[in-house]
Formats: structure tokens, C-alpha cells, sequence
């Protein structure tokens, strides 16, 4: 059994090809600093946090609180670290 052209029978084929090519040329902002940023960011800034709270709260809290603690803090600190990203980018985008 063969494999059947997408194609095949239609009478706008010539025209798919050069509609896109035009969709692959479209212009517009580069957004990939945003993407690194809306996705990477988060979890860097919080697999940090996490690793520095816990550090910081050997020699203060006992083991069974520690990683809770340490939890919470490093989830408001990524909630603040992205709440201020997310005002700077709206700062930047008032600007331009």
C-alpha cells in the first residue's frame, strides 16, 4: 500500500508552496530571550533558592522543618524574582 501525497488532486497545490514560504519569511521581534526567561528563569531561580535555604537553615532548624521551610522560602522568592522580571519587561515594553 502506498503513501498518498498530501497533494495529490488539488488544484491549489502550486500555490501552497509559495504561501509557505511567505508564513516561513514572516518578520517579527526575535522572542527568545522571553521564552528563556518565562521558562528557565523560574526554575533556576527556585532550584538556587532552594539549595541556599537549606544551607542556611542546617544549624537552625531541626531536620524534620528544614525542607519545608526551605520550600517556602525558595517558592516566594521565585514568586518575587518573577513578579519583578515581569514588571521590568512591562517597564521595557512602554518604553519601545
Amino acid at each position: 500500500m502506498g503513501h498518498a501525497t498530501p497533494c495529490e488532486g488539488c488544484r491549489q497545490a502550486r500555490n501552497c508552496a509559495g504561501v509557505y514560504q511567505q508564513l516561513g519569511h514572516a518578520g517579527g521581534p526575535s522572542v527568545a530571550w522571553k521564552v528563556i526567561v518565562a521558562f528557565a528563569l523560574p526554575i533556576v531561580a527556585f532550584a538556587v533558592a532552594l539549595a541556599s535555604f537549606e544551607h542556611l537553615l542546617a544549624g537552625w532548624a531541626a531536620q524534620r522543618y528544614r525542607t519545608l521551610a526551605a520550600f517556602a522560602l525558595a517558592l516566594a522568592f521565585t514568586t518575587g524574582v518573577m513578579l519583578i522580571v515581569r514588571f521590568l519587561f512591562k517597564r521595557c515594553n512602554r518604553r519601545s
